[in-house]
């Protein structure tokens, strides 16, 4: 395959080499080629970047390959040559995706830049060494089958760190395995078995669909220990047969859905809306079905609504949904009128009883959004490293960080918006020509709570 070499003086690589001119990362490349088979091509090289973000030769690279049009294998000493921390590379390495270029690693144990990425660039607060000697320690202990952390639900560590089973516990994840493989129920319905007869979780709380997948997901429970890719079968007392666990993962893959699942659309009021008849947050659901009419003919259509989480993931509560559009709709109009009605009234500011100038409650909102934005921020850098790491690991695929990427810089447009203050008051005015996004900060800078019961919407501003 054809290949370009490139790298960055100022790269944070594993063994720092201050000094190194271009011949002798021209070299390396060469070398790489000759081992690995490539026709080496051309060579750019950031000898002087001082790390402040302007790389002339990566440009210069870039626009070398889109003139080209050619399929071409860009050659990377390590992942630092592409970004000095995982944000920065994965925007270098979407770029060349994106022209049609391959990126690999001169690096024999992870050439993959994704997974280099994970061993060569620092997270910030983090002592590498320190982590390294952490997850020696770990290691040493998992190569033991000695349980680390928290153990799953049926067991606990015992005095001489393997599991032991927690009597009271395991007769319930017997019960989940046999709902879900001899009686074939799905796991909704198990939580609310479970949840119908009071039989709480390790902590008390209530049982979710998150926690059965877990506990059918889990080898632990046929005695097998998993830790830092470790495998060891017969480890300790098993709860569940292996015949039996086996059988529920070939109903869990049988009932997965084949194909591509695309993505939903995000929903306007999400995280807004209250229940009005128990309190908990409404969700956004979204169901495709398919039929046959009378004269054979296949439809399909897609069904988006708000419905109560508690009902969708506790098994409390009702099955009260809402329309997404229609409830969309009614909390706008509301909100208008509430905001007109509001507008009429006198100021409310002014000082409280002990003289203290109190804030406007416009003023209270808006640095409330700036909170939330702020969260959001956090929130989507969190996905965004987390997906790097999935698929670093190869569950899931380059498309789906790509798109964690996108939300964060939506979370960030949206947070900047926020700490402008920018004026709001012909938001609504103007409401169809608005972005996603920009509606989603009107609704936040204006409500205070939603609440909907099944024919009754209430705003609060």
């Amino acid at each position: 395959m054809q290949a370009i070499g490139y790298f960055r003086a100022d790269a944070l690589t594993l063994k720092p080499e201050p000094g190194r001119s271009f011949v002798s990362f021209q070299e390396d490349f060469l070398e790489y080629c000759d081992l690995n088979l490539h026709q080496p091509i051309k060579t750019f090289g950031d000898l002087n970047a001082s790390g402040s973000g302007d790389y002339p030769q990566y440009a210069d690279l870039v626009g070398y390959i889109r003139e080209l049009e050619t399929d071409f294998l860009v050659v990377v000493p390590d992942s630092s040559h592409l970004g000095r921390d995982l944000e920065s590379l994965a925007r270098s390495f979407l770029e060349l995706e994106g022209i049609g270029a391959k990126v690999t690693c001169d690096n024999e144990d992870y050439p993959d830049p994704l997974q280099n990425a994970f061993h060569v660039l620092g997270v910030t607060g983090i002592s590498k060494t320190r982590s390294a000697r952490i997850k020696e320690s770990m290691q040493a202990r998992a190569m033991k089958g000695q349980g680390l952390g928290r153990p799953p639900f049926g067991y606990r560590n015992g005095d001489d760190g393997t599991l032991e089973i927690v009597k009271d516990e395991a007769p319930v994840v017997e019960l989940v395995f046999r709902l879900y493989t001899d009686e074939a129920i799905g796991m909704r319905l198990i939580v609310q078995h479970l949840n119908e007869r009071d039989i709480r979780t390790r902590r008390g709380g209530r049982w979710n669909v998150v926690s059965i997948r877990d506990v059918l997901r889990n080898p632990v429970y046929m005695g097998t220990y998993t830790r830092f890719g470790l495998r060891l079968p017969r480890n300790h007392e098993p709860i569940i047969p292996p015949k039996v666990f086996r059988a529920a993962q070939d109903t869990v893959r049988a009932r997965r859905p084949v194909g591509r699942v695309p993505r939903a659309e995000p929903y306007l009021l999400s995280g807004m809306v209250n229940c009005g008849h128990c309190g908990n947050k409404m969700m956004g659901v979204t169901r495709r079905q398919r039929w046959r009419n009378k004269d054979g003919k296949r439809q399909s259509g897609v069904y988006r609504y708000y419905q109560c989480q508690s009902r969708n993931n506790q098994s409390v509560c009702g099955y009260h949904t809402w329309r997404a559009t229609l409830l969309e709709a009614t909390v706008v109009s509301q909100l208008r009128l509430a905001l007109e009605a509001k507008r009429s009234r006198p100021d409310e500011t002014g000082p409280d009883k002990s003289g203290t100038e109190t804030p406007a409650p416009e003023d209270l909102r808006s640095s409330q959004l700036r909170s939330m934005r702020e969260d959001s921020v956090r929130n989507a850098e969190r996905r965004f490293t987390q997906s790097i790491r999935r698929a670093a690991q190869g569950s899931v695929n380059v498309d789906t960080f790509a798109r964690c990427l996108d939300d964060l810089d939506a979370a960030r447009a949206s947070a900047q918006r926020a700490s402008s203050g920018a004026d709001q008051s012909q938001t609504f005015e103007i409401w169809d020509q608005l972005d996603f996004d920009a509606r989603r900060d009107a609704l936040l800078a204006h409500l205070v709570r939603v609440e909907a019961k099944d024919e009754m919407v209430r705003v609060e501003v």
